[in-house]
């Protein structure tokens, strides 16, 4: 392991920088190789889970974020290596960087952290400079943890985290592009308020749109808009994340912030969730609060860069509040205490909203070009002057009994419901009538 001008001191002992090299070329040897089992006895604690580090591997460009990596165990790790081999990557020394003791660990013994410059080059990998850095358990010359990532010129990462955050910062952003007159792109719906096409998902909405005026988003005093969303990361990863975004039809600047600080920024890197202030569920699910700013309506791109994926979602912002878009009833008159999230045209004639509560999330398209037939595919029931309303038909869920979609005329509107999610218990023939007469009541005589 070439070292031209490196000169530590008060190492411990067992780290010396002879012997750190010689660890440090084992370990290059059986990683090109692809000897797993001689990689397995240079880590420590194979297959167990590690509380403060990580094995991973991040690259900058867009051919190679696939190539990266964020294991949790070595024996996860091991396992990427062996695919990794499959593509005949190897790594090959350029030089020893920088070597310094981390001090004593309560496990482990004296540790070391230690810095290389790697060339990284693969079938499917164009050759370049990456650094990796390794924490070092010096008596039982073990590997405890290694970050390795494409490196920015002339910057040597403080920590295993930097090293990560070094590689995602060089990936530029790619977000869709907008010819004038161009819908928005909007993502699709997920799960609960979330959209995306994971590993992350974010609360945004079912139908991706946020009324500036509420209930989600509030006006700032600059007269942006605010609201706090759940970024919630599914249980297959546990690594950093790089978001950043902006409006793509048109200039507007989209921050993030912290949900606990006001402090907005244009980009928003969230630590390993190992070190960070996320929560974890006993699924593995890793939720972050994180608050997003606009500053007015407008259709937003927001990337999210992971050690080993690249994501889009996009939302649309709309001015004022549901009720500004179609007249509503009172919400007092919505069954099971609904609340209508964001409501949008979806066409010369036609709103869509979305309605939620913690049990349920709907989807009511509200057509306004006056009666017309009732179609919907598998109807199981269908009624004339239901309680009032006019014909009515439904499709029950076939698990639930409930009514999972349903269509009804009132004599001046169409509707179009479809329950995208509900628990157990907490959607009935009984609250459809009651959506339906308080959306009747609140039509007008004469379609707009």
């Amino acid at each position: 392991m070439p070292t031209p001008s490196l000169t530590p001191v008060a190492l411990p002992a067992g780290c010396s920088v002879e012997e750190v090299s010689r660890l440090l070329d084992e370990y290059l040897s059986s990683f090109n190789l692809g000897d797993v089992d001689r990689l397995r006895r240079l880590f420590a604690s194979a297959g167990t889970p590690t509380t403060t580090s990580w094995y991973a591997v991040v690259a900058r460009d867009e051919a190679g974020v696939t190539t990266g990596t964020f294991a949790t165990t070595p024996e996860d790790y091991l396992r990427y290596v062996a695919q990794r081999h499959a593509q005949e990557e190897r790594l090959e020394p350029l030089e020893l960087v920088d070597i310094h003791a981390l001090g004593t660990a309560r496990t482990g013994g004296e540790q070391v952290s230690v810095t290389v410059a790697l060339l990284r080059q693969a079938r499917d990998l164009l050759a370049r400079p990456v650094l990796a850095q390794f924490r070092l358990s010096c008596p039982d010359r073990l590997i405890l943890g290694l970050s390795v990532g494409d490196s920015a010129p002339n910057v040597i990462p403080e920590d295993p985290t930097g090293v990560l955050e070094g590689a995602l910062r060089q990936r530029p952003l790619r977000l869709p592009e907008l010819e004038p007159n161009d819908d928005c792109p909007r993502s699709s719906w997920a799960f609960g308020l979330t959209i995306g096409e994971g590993p992350v998902y974010v609360t945004i909405g079912p139908d991706s749109v946020v009324n500036l005026g509420g209930p989600m988003a509030s006006e700032q005093e600059d007269g942006t808009s605010r609201w706090s969303a759940s970024w919630f990361v599914g249980p297959d990863y546990s690594g950093p994340l790089l978001i950043r975004g902006r409006q793509i039809d048109g200039s507007g600047t989209l921050l993030l912030a912290d949900d606990k600080s006001s402090a907005a920024r244009d980009e928003l890197l969230l630590p390993p969730a190992l070190e960070g202030e996320a929560t974890t569920d006993a699924a593995g699910w890793t939720t972050w609060p994180v608050a997003v700013i606009v500053p007015g309506p407008g259709c937003y791109a927001i990337q999210i860069d992971g050690a080993d994926f690249q994501q889009v979602i996009v939302f649309q912002a709309i001015s004022g509040t549901p009720d500004d878009v179609l007249p509503l009833p009172p919400q007092e008159s919505l069954p099971r205490g609904l609340i209508v999230l964001s409501a949008f045209r979806a066409g010369a004639d036609q709103v869509r909203l979305a309605l939620w509560n913690e049990s349920l999330v709907i989807r009511l398209s509200v057509g306004l070009s006056g009666p017309g037939p009732l179609e919907l595919a598998g109807a199981t029931r269908c009624v004339e002057g239901a309680a009032g309303i006019g014909p009515m038909c439904w499709q029950d869920d076939p698990r639930g009994g409930w009514p999972q979609a349903a269509v009804w005329d009132d004599g001046r509107r169409r509707y179009h419901l479809v329950v995208l999610e509900a628990e157990p218990g907490s959607w009935s023939q009984e609250d459809l009538l009651a959506l339906a007469q308080a959306f009747t009541q609140e039509s007008p005589t004469t379609a707009p």
